[in-house]
């Protein structure tokens, strides 16, 4: 074979640059996660997932068999409030203070005649209700005394939200973490603006994960 040839040869069973780079990227990535704790946050936050939605709907199962009629509850809410209202509460909560619990929306929208359509009216307030808290945070940061514990008292817990913030943004967004506050923080420590709104999308996705569940619950 010549030396043209066996050049052609080579060159043919060379992998793409783009795959060879995609590759070590993730390889990389694998390294980083593993050796930083990543994965087994992951893992720990999964099962709390999936205990807390066992839970929830085996308190949702007992509470509407035995203790109320949630059915006739949800039908005076429904009759006495217009849904925009109980929308807004939402939306209001998740940008400030995030104590309501959004799962209880979810059961309310099972209630209704398009349930999933509220639940993505749901999902959406309670997504740009994060998004207001991020921006909440930020001008909290300006503010001396929180700057002051950002930087200096509170040094150590904030290095250690932006080692893991990405993964705490999805994880709160999915488990029964508190979205807003974490939102607020995200807002704080300046974690990039696109990439939280990219990220806070799993929000929308937890609504219509947990409203899969409930429904057939309910």
């Amino acid at each position: 074979m010549s030396k043209i040839d066996k050049s052609i040869s080579a060159k043919g069973t060379k992998k793409p640059k783009s795959e060879r780079t995609i590759a070590k990227k993730s390889a990389i990535y694998h390294y980083h996660y593993k050796k930083t704790g990543h994965y087994s946050f992951i893992g720990k936050n999964l099962l709390r997932v999936i205990a807390v939605l066992a839970i929830f709907g085996v308190a949702i199962w007992y509470t509407t068999n035995h203790i109320i009629d949630l059915e006739e509850v949800t039908n005076y809410i429904t009759s006495t409030y217009p849904s925009w209202l109980i929308v807004t509460i939402l939306f209001a909560s998740e940008s400030f203070i995030g104590l309501a619990p959004p799962d209880v929306f979810i059961v309310w929208a099972g209630h209704l005649p398009s349930p999933y359509l509220m639940v993505f009216y749901l999902s959406l307030a309670s997504y740009f209700g994060g998004v207001v808290a991020y921006f909440i945070g930020q001008q909290l940061y300006r503010m001396p005394t929180v700057k002051d514990w950002v930087n200096i008292k509170f040094e150590k817990q904030f290095k250690t939200f932006k080692k893991f913030s990405g993964l705490l943004i999805i994880v709160s967004a999915l488990a029964p973490l508190p979205f807003s506050w974490v939102s607020v923080v995200s807002g704080v420590v300046k974690y990039p603006l696109n990439t939280f709104l990219l990220l806070a999308l799993s929000r929308i996705i937890r609504f219509f994960l947990y409203a899969s569940i409930f429904f057939k619950v309910i």
